[in-house]
């Protein structure tokens, strides 16, 4: 695998809802290492958010890489059952 240099790529941003259950983060992490991107940061908000009376939770996921792998990772991460809502920022 090609070791990409980091400081040379933007950063990027993606804030998750997600279900708060067993396997979730498992699924997340899977899509970024099945695609040979590293996260740089996982930032999990303790506070519990409702989303249609559902509990969940905030994760703000940090990572280098081009706006088109963001928009890809995004993608494939909205088609998972366990996230309810994702937003890009960054």
């Amino acid at each position: 695998m090609e070791h990409l240099d980091c400081d040379a790529l933007p950063e990027q941003i993606i804030t998750l809802i997600v279900r708060d259950e067993p396997g979730t983060l498992f699924l997340i992490s899977s899509v970024f290492s099945n695609r040979g991107i590293s996260m740089r940061s996982i930032q999990l908000h303790e506070e519990p958010v409702l989303h249609h009376d559902i509990s969940c939770t905030r994760l703000v996921i940090r990572f280098f890489g081009e706006e088109g792998r963001k928009k890809i990772i995004s993608r494939l991460l909205t088609r998972l059952d366990c996230v309810l809502e994702s937003s890009d920022s960054g």
